[in-house]
């Protein structure tokens, strides 16, 4: 997995930033220290008529000054301890994604946080757009997860749908190289499997051939776990027969069996046809799943080229 060198974590001033305030510090000691961390906040609707700004001309100066007065004691809050890395507060107007893209492009953002609100505000809108569009690795925090990073996350227990794929081993490296600088890690690689239309012309029953694609699975994973050096670090292998047609909810009802501290998905699976977006199944689970945090990795240097088709959204 590529090094995290700037981290950038999106603030709205809500109850949810402790969460995200939180587990980026986790993140900072977990893991090598990053270079950078910034802390943005998005003035979405601040706008002032010329005629009026000539009136007020230092009322965008006073309220970006008072927003990162306001950051930055939460800042020193959750960060005091922290010296070697380096901290900045932007506070930018504009609209939330545009401003959010350019500000990853700008400043070579390898990982980016943010909040999933659950309250029907439409704030979650803003983090599915930014689940299918964001060009790095992005880590979704649900809001009133705290319950989930008490004790200062004395436990992980990551979830990783798998399909066998690149992208997916992806995924898998970078819950390792968690567990690596955090020792009490434990992964679980869950693969969904179904019985395929027309079973019964093979004589076998439903349980039969169930059980051929269950093991069948298992010896793909043997190989595909190849490509990762995982020596070290607990891995479970996890097969789950999807009899309803509903893989996101199979995921889901695994995730809280194991009391999941995230689930981690790749950019896409096996299936995607354009690497800027998200696979069908890590976007349903982002549009429904308001309990467990959410990180999509991204592959590096695969979105690098697609900045430009995003920057006028």
């Amino acid at each position: 997995m590529e090094p995290i060198k700037n981290i950038l974590v999106c603030l709205d001033l809500s109850n949810t930033d402790k969460d995200l305030l939180t587990y980026a510090r986790f993140i900072v000691n977990a893991a090598k220290k990053p270079e950078k961390i910034y802390f943005i906040n998005v003035l979405r609707h601040f706008y002032l008529p010329k005629d009026i700004h000539k009136d007020f001309p230092h009322l965008e100066e006073t309220v970006i000054k008072e927003r990162k007065e306001e950051i930055r004691k939460d800042i020193d809050t959750f960060f005091s301890h922290i010296q070697k890395v380096d901290k900045e507060i932007i506070v930018a107007e504009g609209s939330g994604l545009k401003t959010l893209l350019k500000v990853i492009d700008e400043k070579e953002i390898d990982l980016v946080l943010i909040g999933r609100k659950n309250d029907g505000s439409g704030h979650g809108v803003l983090t599915l757009r930014m689940g299918r569009r964001c060009p790095v690795t992005l880590f979704i925090i649900p809001q009133g997860c705290d319950k989930k990073i008490a004790k200062e996350l004395q436990k992980w227990n990551i979830l990783i749908p798998v399909d066998f794929s690149n992208y997916a081993l992806i995924a898998v490296q970078f819950a390792v190289s968690i567990a690596k600088n955090y020792r009490n890690t434990e992964i679980f690689c869950q693969h969904v499997y179904s019985v395929p239309i027309g079973y019964h012309y093979t004589g076998k029953t439903h349980d039969e051939f169930a059980e051929i694609m269950k093991q069948n699975a298992k010896k793909k994973f043997k190989i595909f776990i190849k490509g990762c050096d995982c020596s070290g670090v607990k891995i479970n292998d996890v097969y789950t027969l999807d009899d309803n047609e509903n893989v996101v909810e199979d995921i889901h009802n695994y995730a809280k069996k194991i009391n999941a501290t995230g689930i981690i998905f790749s950019s896409k699976g096996m299936t995607a046809t354009s690497s800027i977006f998200l696979g069908s199944t890590a976007e349903k689970l982002i549009k429904i799943d308001p309990e467990f945090p959410l990180l999509v990795v991204r592959k590096a240097g695969d979105y690098k080229g697609f900045m430009h088709l995003i920057k006028n959204i």
